[in-house]
């Protein structure tokens, strides 16, 4: 949990001292996932930008995130084609398990599914971040790494969840507030998440030489 709580605390600090990039780049993602086609590369992007970010190298303006928008369009819809279906299946799965078993049964299934969906969207959110610790922005290869980051650190993964979801509630309760910090701030605590756990595993190996 204390780990959790300090990729948190990064990220609240970078949303801070970014305030006016980060809700330029929630304003935009907002609209342009309402548009529907440049949704993915928008959700993307936002993760490139948090990348940026995090390794503080360059000053960022609004134009980086217009920028990445169109760079990782390719990449975002790439990343759209595994998840709609995946998505759509366990939808449907979902809405007709109760037709097919008795309520009993069907309450598990459900509830097994949801689980599932909850594990597949923890594994994207990393798996977002991984396309810019990567040689290469491939998104098997970071579905991949997600899923084994989870895997690997299970406990963390829960806290971390736990942790964010509370804070996007809070600021569900104040809208606007979720509007203008919401989808940067999960950006972040993913980038943050992913490079903490980079860190610690690359010690670990290190020790283990």
């Amino acid at each position: 949990m204390r780990d959790a709580l300090s990729v948190v605390r990064f990220a609240v600090v970078a949303l801070w001292d970014n305030a006016f990039l980060v809700i330029f780049c929630s304003l935009a993602w907002l609209f342009l996932t309402l548009l529907i086609v440049p949704g993915p590369p928008a959700t993307v992007a936002l993760f490139a930008i948090s990348a940026d970010i995090a390794r503080q190298e360059r000053l960022l303006g609004f134009g980086d995130y217009l920028r990445a928008v169109w760079r990782y369009f390719g990449v975002g819809w790439r990343w759209a084609a595994i998840n709609i279906p995946v998505l759509l299946i366990v939808a449907v799965d979902i809405r007709a398990v109760p037709r097919m078993v008795s309520p009993e049964v069907a309450v598990t299934i459900q509830l097994a599914l949801y689980l599932a969906l909850a594990v597949w969207i923890v594994i994207n959110w990393f798996a977002l971040t991984f396309l810019f610790q990567q040689d290469k922005p491939a998104v098997v290869q970071a579905l991949r790494n997600g899923g084994v980051l989870l895997l690997q650190y299970p406990w963390f993964s829960l806290a971390l969840v736990v942790v964010t979801t509370a804070l996007l509630a809070l600021s569900l309760v104040m809208v606007i507030v979720n509007m203008l910090f919401g989808p940067m701030l999960a950006a972040l605590i993913g980038t943050r998440a992913v490079a903490d756990r980079l860190a610690v595993y690359r010690a670990a190996r290190k020790m283990g030489e």
